[in-house]
């Protein structure tokens, strides 16, 4: 039987679209339900390949996991069951400390990479990673325009220039107050 400090030394690899090679801590990497599920099935010495992941993701990814088992080690706490504790000084220390490292972890994301990012996430199957980032996406296109969203995420415009304007006359107050970009 191992002990955690051989358990934490274990190694496993990862492959990312390109091509870079990332030795992680088996216990962090774990955190990660497709990595997980891929080393259920396969030996731990095999290379996982990760083709919907890119290297600066996986280092943002290391740094987020890394984070988390200190804040649970911090905290004596699961990450996910913070939110739900019911000793209120718990809850407001964890709640400052979870607003500071959400907004230190996404500073150097623009809203372009953080989508991208939210891809790996998802295809990883990090839950708490994704609650995270969907609520600064959220945060980060609250009163942006309609232009501005069609364009990060992709999405095509399908109606006419008759069919918007006439959407735009009749729910006007949907419009008011959001921001113009350039």
């Amino acid at each position: 039987m191992s002990t955690p400090d051989q358990k934490k030394k274990k190694k496993i690899s990862t492959r990312t679209s390109d091509g870079q090679v990332f030795e992680l801590e088996e216990h962090l990497a774990m955190e990660c339900d497709t990595i997980k599920t891929f080393f259920d099935n396969f030996s731990r010495d095999t290379v996982m390949p990760l083709p919907n992941v890119k290297s600066w993701e996986m280092v943002k990814l290391i740094e987020f996991c890394t984070k988390v088992r200190e804040l649970e080690t911090q905290f004596g706490v699961k990450y996910m069951d913070i939110a739900s504790s019911t000793e209120e000084q718990e809850k407001k220390e964890a709640g400052r400390f979870l607003e500071a490292f959400r907004a230190e972890f996404n500073k150097d994301l623009s809203h372009e990479n953080l989508v991208y990012f939210l891809c790996a996430v998802n295809y990883l199957n990090i839950e708490v990673l994704m609650m995270i980032l969907c609520q600064c996406m959220a945060d980060g296109i609250k009163n942006k325009s309609v232009e501005y969203c069609r364009d990060l995420f992709g999405v095509q415009n399908d109606y006419t220039h008759e069919e918007e304007a006439k959407y735009r006359d009749k729910y006007a107050w949907v419009f008011e107050g959001l921001e113009i970009e350039e």
